[in-house]
């Protein structure tokens, strides 16, 4: 079993959701806890190291990835939507800041 950790901003993005989007949510948080690294599908280019999980429904993604130095614990970088690939741009600027 994985441990999540949220950065401040994914937290705030969790905390804004309503309802239908936090049953989603939910259900996610619970794969990647159960699966880790193995749950969704791997992204590319500045994001290589990180997985998302979709719901094309809602139009959300939740990107994750595995915290450097520690084997069983996932970081949800961003959750938000895809338009305008806002959601994609959010966790690379958020992973800029952390290197």
């Amino acid at each position: 079993m994985y441990e999540l950790q949220f950065t401040q901003y994914s937290q705030e993005e969790l905390n804004k959701l309503d309802g239908s989007k936090m049953q989603f949510v939910d259900k996610a948080f619970k794969r990647i806890k159960d699966r880790g690294m193995k749950a969704g599908q791997p992204l590319t280019g500045k994001l290589k190291h990180c997985n998302k999980l979709k719901n094309n429904k809602l139009g959300l993604r939740i990107i994750f990835r595995q915290v450097d130095n520690k084997i069983e614990v996932i970081e949800i970088v961003a959750i938000g939507s895809r338009a305008d690939k806002e959601v994609y741009k959010e966790a690379t600027k958020r992973i800029s800041e952390d290197d």
